[in-house]
């Protein structure tokens, strides 16, 4: 079998989706399955009709609707991979709906304000025109995934969405991870872009409140972003820099030493966050996870995680309160979330749905 794997990135960009790319692809290739990738940021129209003429199936991640009518125009199946949020109205605030309902809502919730200014009532038609867009390659598409639950019941469409989650590779089955293994005080680690949506501010003043109970902790902030300068002059209105630091965008390699260190990982997010890998890294290194009851972080992190609700500091720091005072529980659930990552978020069994689904769009291809 011949599959092009489609996305929009440059070579070299971090992103979601080239790493969940990376990590199928050794696994379809073990299985005899042929690959070859195309970004469609990058070369001409005639590259992608040539790659797309060579394929058997093509497995899109994003919403490219010239590169999708190219695909139809040649006759391949396309497989089309969510990564994203489909509706920018379910950014904050989700609620389950209908297609026709969510569809309404999307129109309402992109319609301007009277007092905005001319050139963003003018922006209104660009916003129908990307969600016409993405609806119309979602039509061309043969069959529908998302990386998450979440994300696949929050499309809302009348067909199926199949959930096919981003593998991440568990190396160790053991437990490998012990309190003596780690630095001391004791860490949380957040792992992001440093923007309002990610929610830094929320563990900063979590972090208040435990530092007023003269906790011994550290809190290690890890990424960059536009809000890189004002969390930091917030950590300093609030006096606790000596217990906060601000380490900068880090290399993978180095993120993930980190958070082997770390008492547990913090994603204080306050948007759907359909399915951060950070979180999976986390599990991958045995460590326990505190997360937001937003979008797909719950399902991600796994039910040995800590959970509060969004925007709650005193929840927050109620978590990482418990993990301070029983530390070897933190540990212990670490490892019962590699566990459970190696069960659901395998590169075989993402490899194993991904082909399945080929060969019921193409009956006579097998694999191994």
């Amino acid at each position: 079998m011949k599959l092009l794997i489609q996305h929009r990135h440059l070579q070299g960009e971090i992103a979601g989706v080239l790493t969940y790319i990376s990590a199928i692809i050794p696994e379809l290739e073990s299985r005899g399955v042929e690959i070859k990738t195309v970004s469609t940021r990058e070369g001409s129209i005639l590259d992608w009709w040539q790659l797309i003429s060579w394929a058997d199936v093509v497995h899109m991640n994003s919403n490219d609707l010239t590169f999708a009518l190219l695909c139809k125009a040649l006759r391949k199946k396309i497989i089309i991979k969510y990564h994203y949020c489909f509706y920018q109205s379910l950014h904050h605030k989700y609620e389950q709906m209908n297609f026709l309902e969510r569809l309404t809502t999307e129109i309402k919730y992109t319609l301007p304000k009277a007092n905005y200014p001319l050139k963003w009532k003018l922006y209104t038609a660009v916003k129908w025109l990307r969600l016409g867009t993405r609806l119309a390659t979602a039509l061309i598409a043969n069959c529908h995934t998302a990386c998450s639950n979440f994300l696949s019941e929050s499309c809302a469409f009348p067909w199926k969405v199949a959930t096919l989650y981003n593998p991440i590779e568990i190396k160790y089955k053991k437990q490998h991870k012990h309190l003596d293994n780690l630095s001391h005080p004791y860490k949380f680690v957040f792992v992001g872009r440093l923007d309002k949506d990610k929610g830094v501010d929320i563990l900063l003043k979590a972090a208040l409140i435990l530092h007023k109970e003269k906790r011994n902790f550290q809190v290690s902030i890890i990424g960059d972003g536009p809000k890189a300068g004002e969390f930091k002059q917030l950590a300093s209105d609030l006096d606790i820099l000596n217990c906060v630091s601000f380490l900068g965008k880090l290399p993978n390699q180095e993120v993930i030493v980190k958070l082997q260190d770390a008492l547990a990982l913090v994603a204080p997010s306050r948007w759907q966050d359909p399915a951060p890998y950070v979180v999976l890294e986390a599990s991958s290194a045995q460590t326990c996870s505190i997360v937001s009851k937003m979008g797909g972080l719950p399902e991600v992190a796994g039910p040995h995680s800590f959970f509060f609700e969004n925007e709650n500091a005193q929840e927050l720091a109620s978590c990482m309160r418990f993990c301070l005072d029983h530390p070897d529980e933190a540990i212990n659930r670490g490892f019962l979330s590699s566990h459970y990552a190696a069960e659901n978020f395998s590169s075989t069994r993402a490899a194993t749905q991904l082909l399945d689904i080929c060969t019921q769009l193409i009956p006579k291809f097998t694999y191994i």
